[in-house]
């Protein structure tokens, strides 16, 4: 059972073993697809973090590949050599695809997996590993946030915080103003919360989103809880990993539109310094700035806020922790025992949402990672959300084309959805892109609503309901004119 402050956060990765010869002996390269490569390390490395790696390395791996990483300890008639780590092709190799070897192990060379570490633990023992193959890392003071004093559900992990946006209470406070100042929007009538509503566990409850100027969006959106723990924050763009950079493409984004900042910049700073309770709130979260009301400023204090939006107290939540032994029906722990046995995440996979030809397209825009990397095997490649809080975030998928839970079990009992007409008629199950792990299943009806009820035990209605994730803004407010 994965740890409840894993549950929707965690990543799966697999790639494909292929043996070849180096200088006489075998050796086994991997060939990992995007998902594996583009994985990038969770991690801002601290002094902590290598030592930790290098603790970890010296009691699970330096029996078989040396405590300098150089291989050649003496192994058993017949099996393979213990790669040297300090070779120069293996600096090659992605952090992903280090990862995923630490995970999984390689059967060919009777290398064992360590599934069973912890995430953080397999990212400290990447590094560790790089720095074997003589990768000098930039690493800061151990803190990372520590001196703040987080509300952590319980089993919860201390989020991960950049070195350059250290996280303070006066901070959060004016993320939470600035999440819901309408001022960071084109006329003055849209904020981030718009997108995001508290009572939905920060989605919208439309199928696709709608922008400041009225467009409909190509995708729905996505649901903010534990976004402080997600190592990617969009449906489909691996590369975008930073809570502080993606903060801009809603404000100034114009493919879609959103808040429609695009060119207004100024006056949109402009508005913030009119605003009675902005330049103590500024100065006292940015006391070393000479200017803090600044579009830095503000992408950093929306992350800090986004960062606290941590929902881990549901019904699932209070018995798994032991708070409350009767928080959980007895169909929802029947319906947990079927997820334990049918679903596996994945950070983006192709689910067999459609299939519009022999090419397992998917309708353009909306064609997932594959819209990024521009690779075919990324075809229709999407996030994969947070189970959390899924019971109040219909509609579901990337589109919004699924309405209910039910339905959305019953398109992964079919290993992929049919669409019998239509512009986008296709057999979603023979998607030639599809996940390996999209294979269809059988449920009965009673299975079925079991599965159903595990997933509303995900419901956070405490989280849904802080007030300290609510609107600091009063009711009656006047919107500032457009351009001002």
């Amino acid at each position: 059972m994965r740890s409840t402050a894993a549950l929707g956060c965690a990543a799966l990765i697999w790639v494909s073993a292929l043996a070849t010869r180096v200088d006489g002996r075998q050796e086994h390269i991997h060939h990992a697809p995007a998902q594996a490569r583009l994985l990038a390390s969770p991690l801002d490395l601290t002094d902590t973090d290598l030592t930790a790696g290098q603790a970890t390395y010296g009691v699970r791996c330096a029996i078989c590949h040396g405590p300098r990483g150089k291989g050649g300890v003496a192994t058993a008639p017949n099996r393979p050599q213990p790669s040297d780590l300090t070779r120069a092709d293996l600096r090659t190799h992605t952090d992903g695809e280090i990862y995923w070897v630490i995970t999984n192990g390689i059967p060919a060379s009777e290398m064992p997996a360590f599934a069973a570490l912890s995430e953080t633990e397999r990212w400290q023992l990447v590094a560790w590993v790089r720095s074997l193959g003589g990768v000098r890392f930039s690493v800061r003071p151990t803190d990372g946030g520590a001196s703040y004093s987080w509300d952590l559900p319980p089993g919860f992990p201390r989020p991960k915080v950049p070195a350059d946006n250290p996280m303070s209470p006066a901070k959060v406070v004016l993320g939470r103003h600035l999440f819901y100042d309408r001022r960071l929007s084109l006329d003055g009538t849209f904020s981030c919360a718009n997108c995001h509503e508290q009572r939905l566990a920060f989605s919208d409850g439309k199928a696709r989103a709608v922008g400041v100027t009225g467009e409909v969006h190509p995708r729905g959106s996505m649901a903010l809880a534990n976004i402080a723990y997600s190592p990617v924050l969009t449906w489909a763009n691996p590369t975008q990993r930073r809570l502080e950079t993606q903060a801009l493409v809603p404000m100034f984004g114009e493919d879609p539109v959103e808040l429609g900042l695009s060119g207004q910049e100024q006056q949109m700073l402009q508005r913030l310094r009119a605003e009675p309770r902005y330049p103590a709130m500024f100065a006292a979260a940015f006391p070393g700035d000479a200017a803090p009301i600044s579009l830095a400023s503000v992408t950093r204090a929306i992350a800090s806020f986004e960062r606290t939006l941590l929902s881990g107290r549901s019904p699932y939540d209070l018995y798994r922790t032991s708070a409350d032994p009767r928080a959980l029906s007895p169909a929802a722990m029947r319906g947990e025992e079927i997820v334990g046995k049918g679903f596996l995440e994945i950070e983006f996979h192709n689910t067999g949402l459609y299939n519009l030809d022999a090419d397992g397209s998917y309708p353009a825009p909306n064609t997932g990672v594959h819209g990024i990397t521009q690779n075919p095997d990324d075809m229709g490649r999407f996030k994969a959300p947070s189970l959390r809080n899924i019971a109040l975030t219909a509609p579901y998928m990337h589109d919004g084309s699924i309405a209910t839970l039910a339905d959305v079990i019953r398109h992964y009992e079919a290993g992929g959805r049919t669409v019998p007409d239509g512009p986008h008629k296709g057999a979603g199950a023979g998607n030639v892109h599809k996940s390996e792990f999209v294979k269809g299943f059988a449920l009965t009806d009673d299975e079925r609503r079991d599965l159903v009820m595990f997933l509303e035990s995900l419901t956070d209605l405490a989280f849904t309901s802080d007030p300290r994730f609510s609107d600091p803004w009063p009711a009656a407010r006047p919107a500032p004119a457009k351009g001002k």
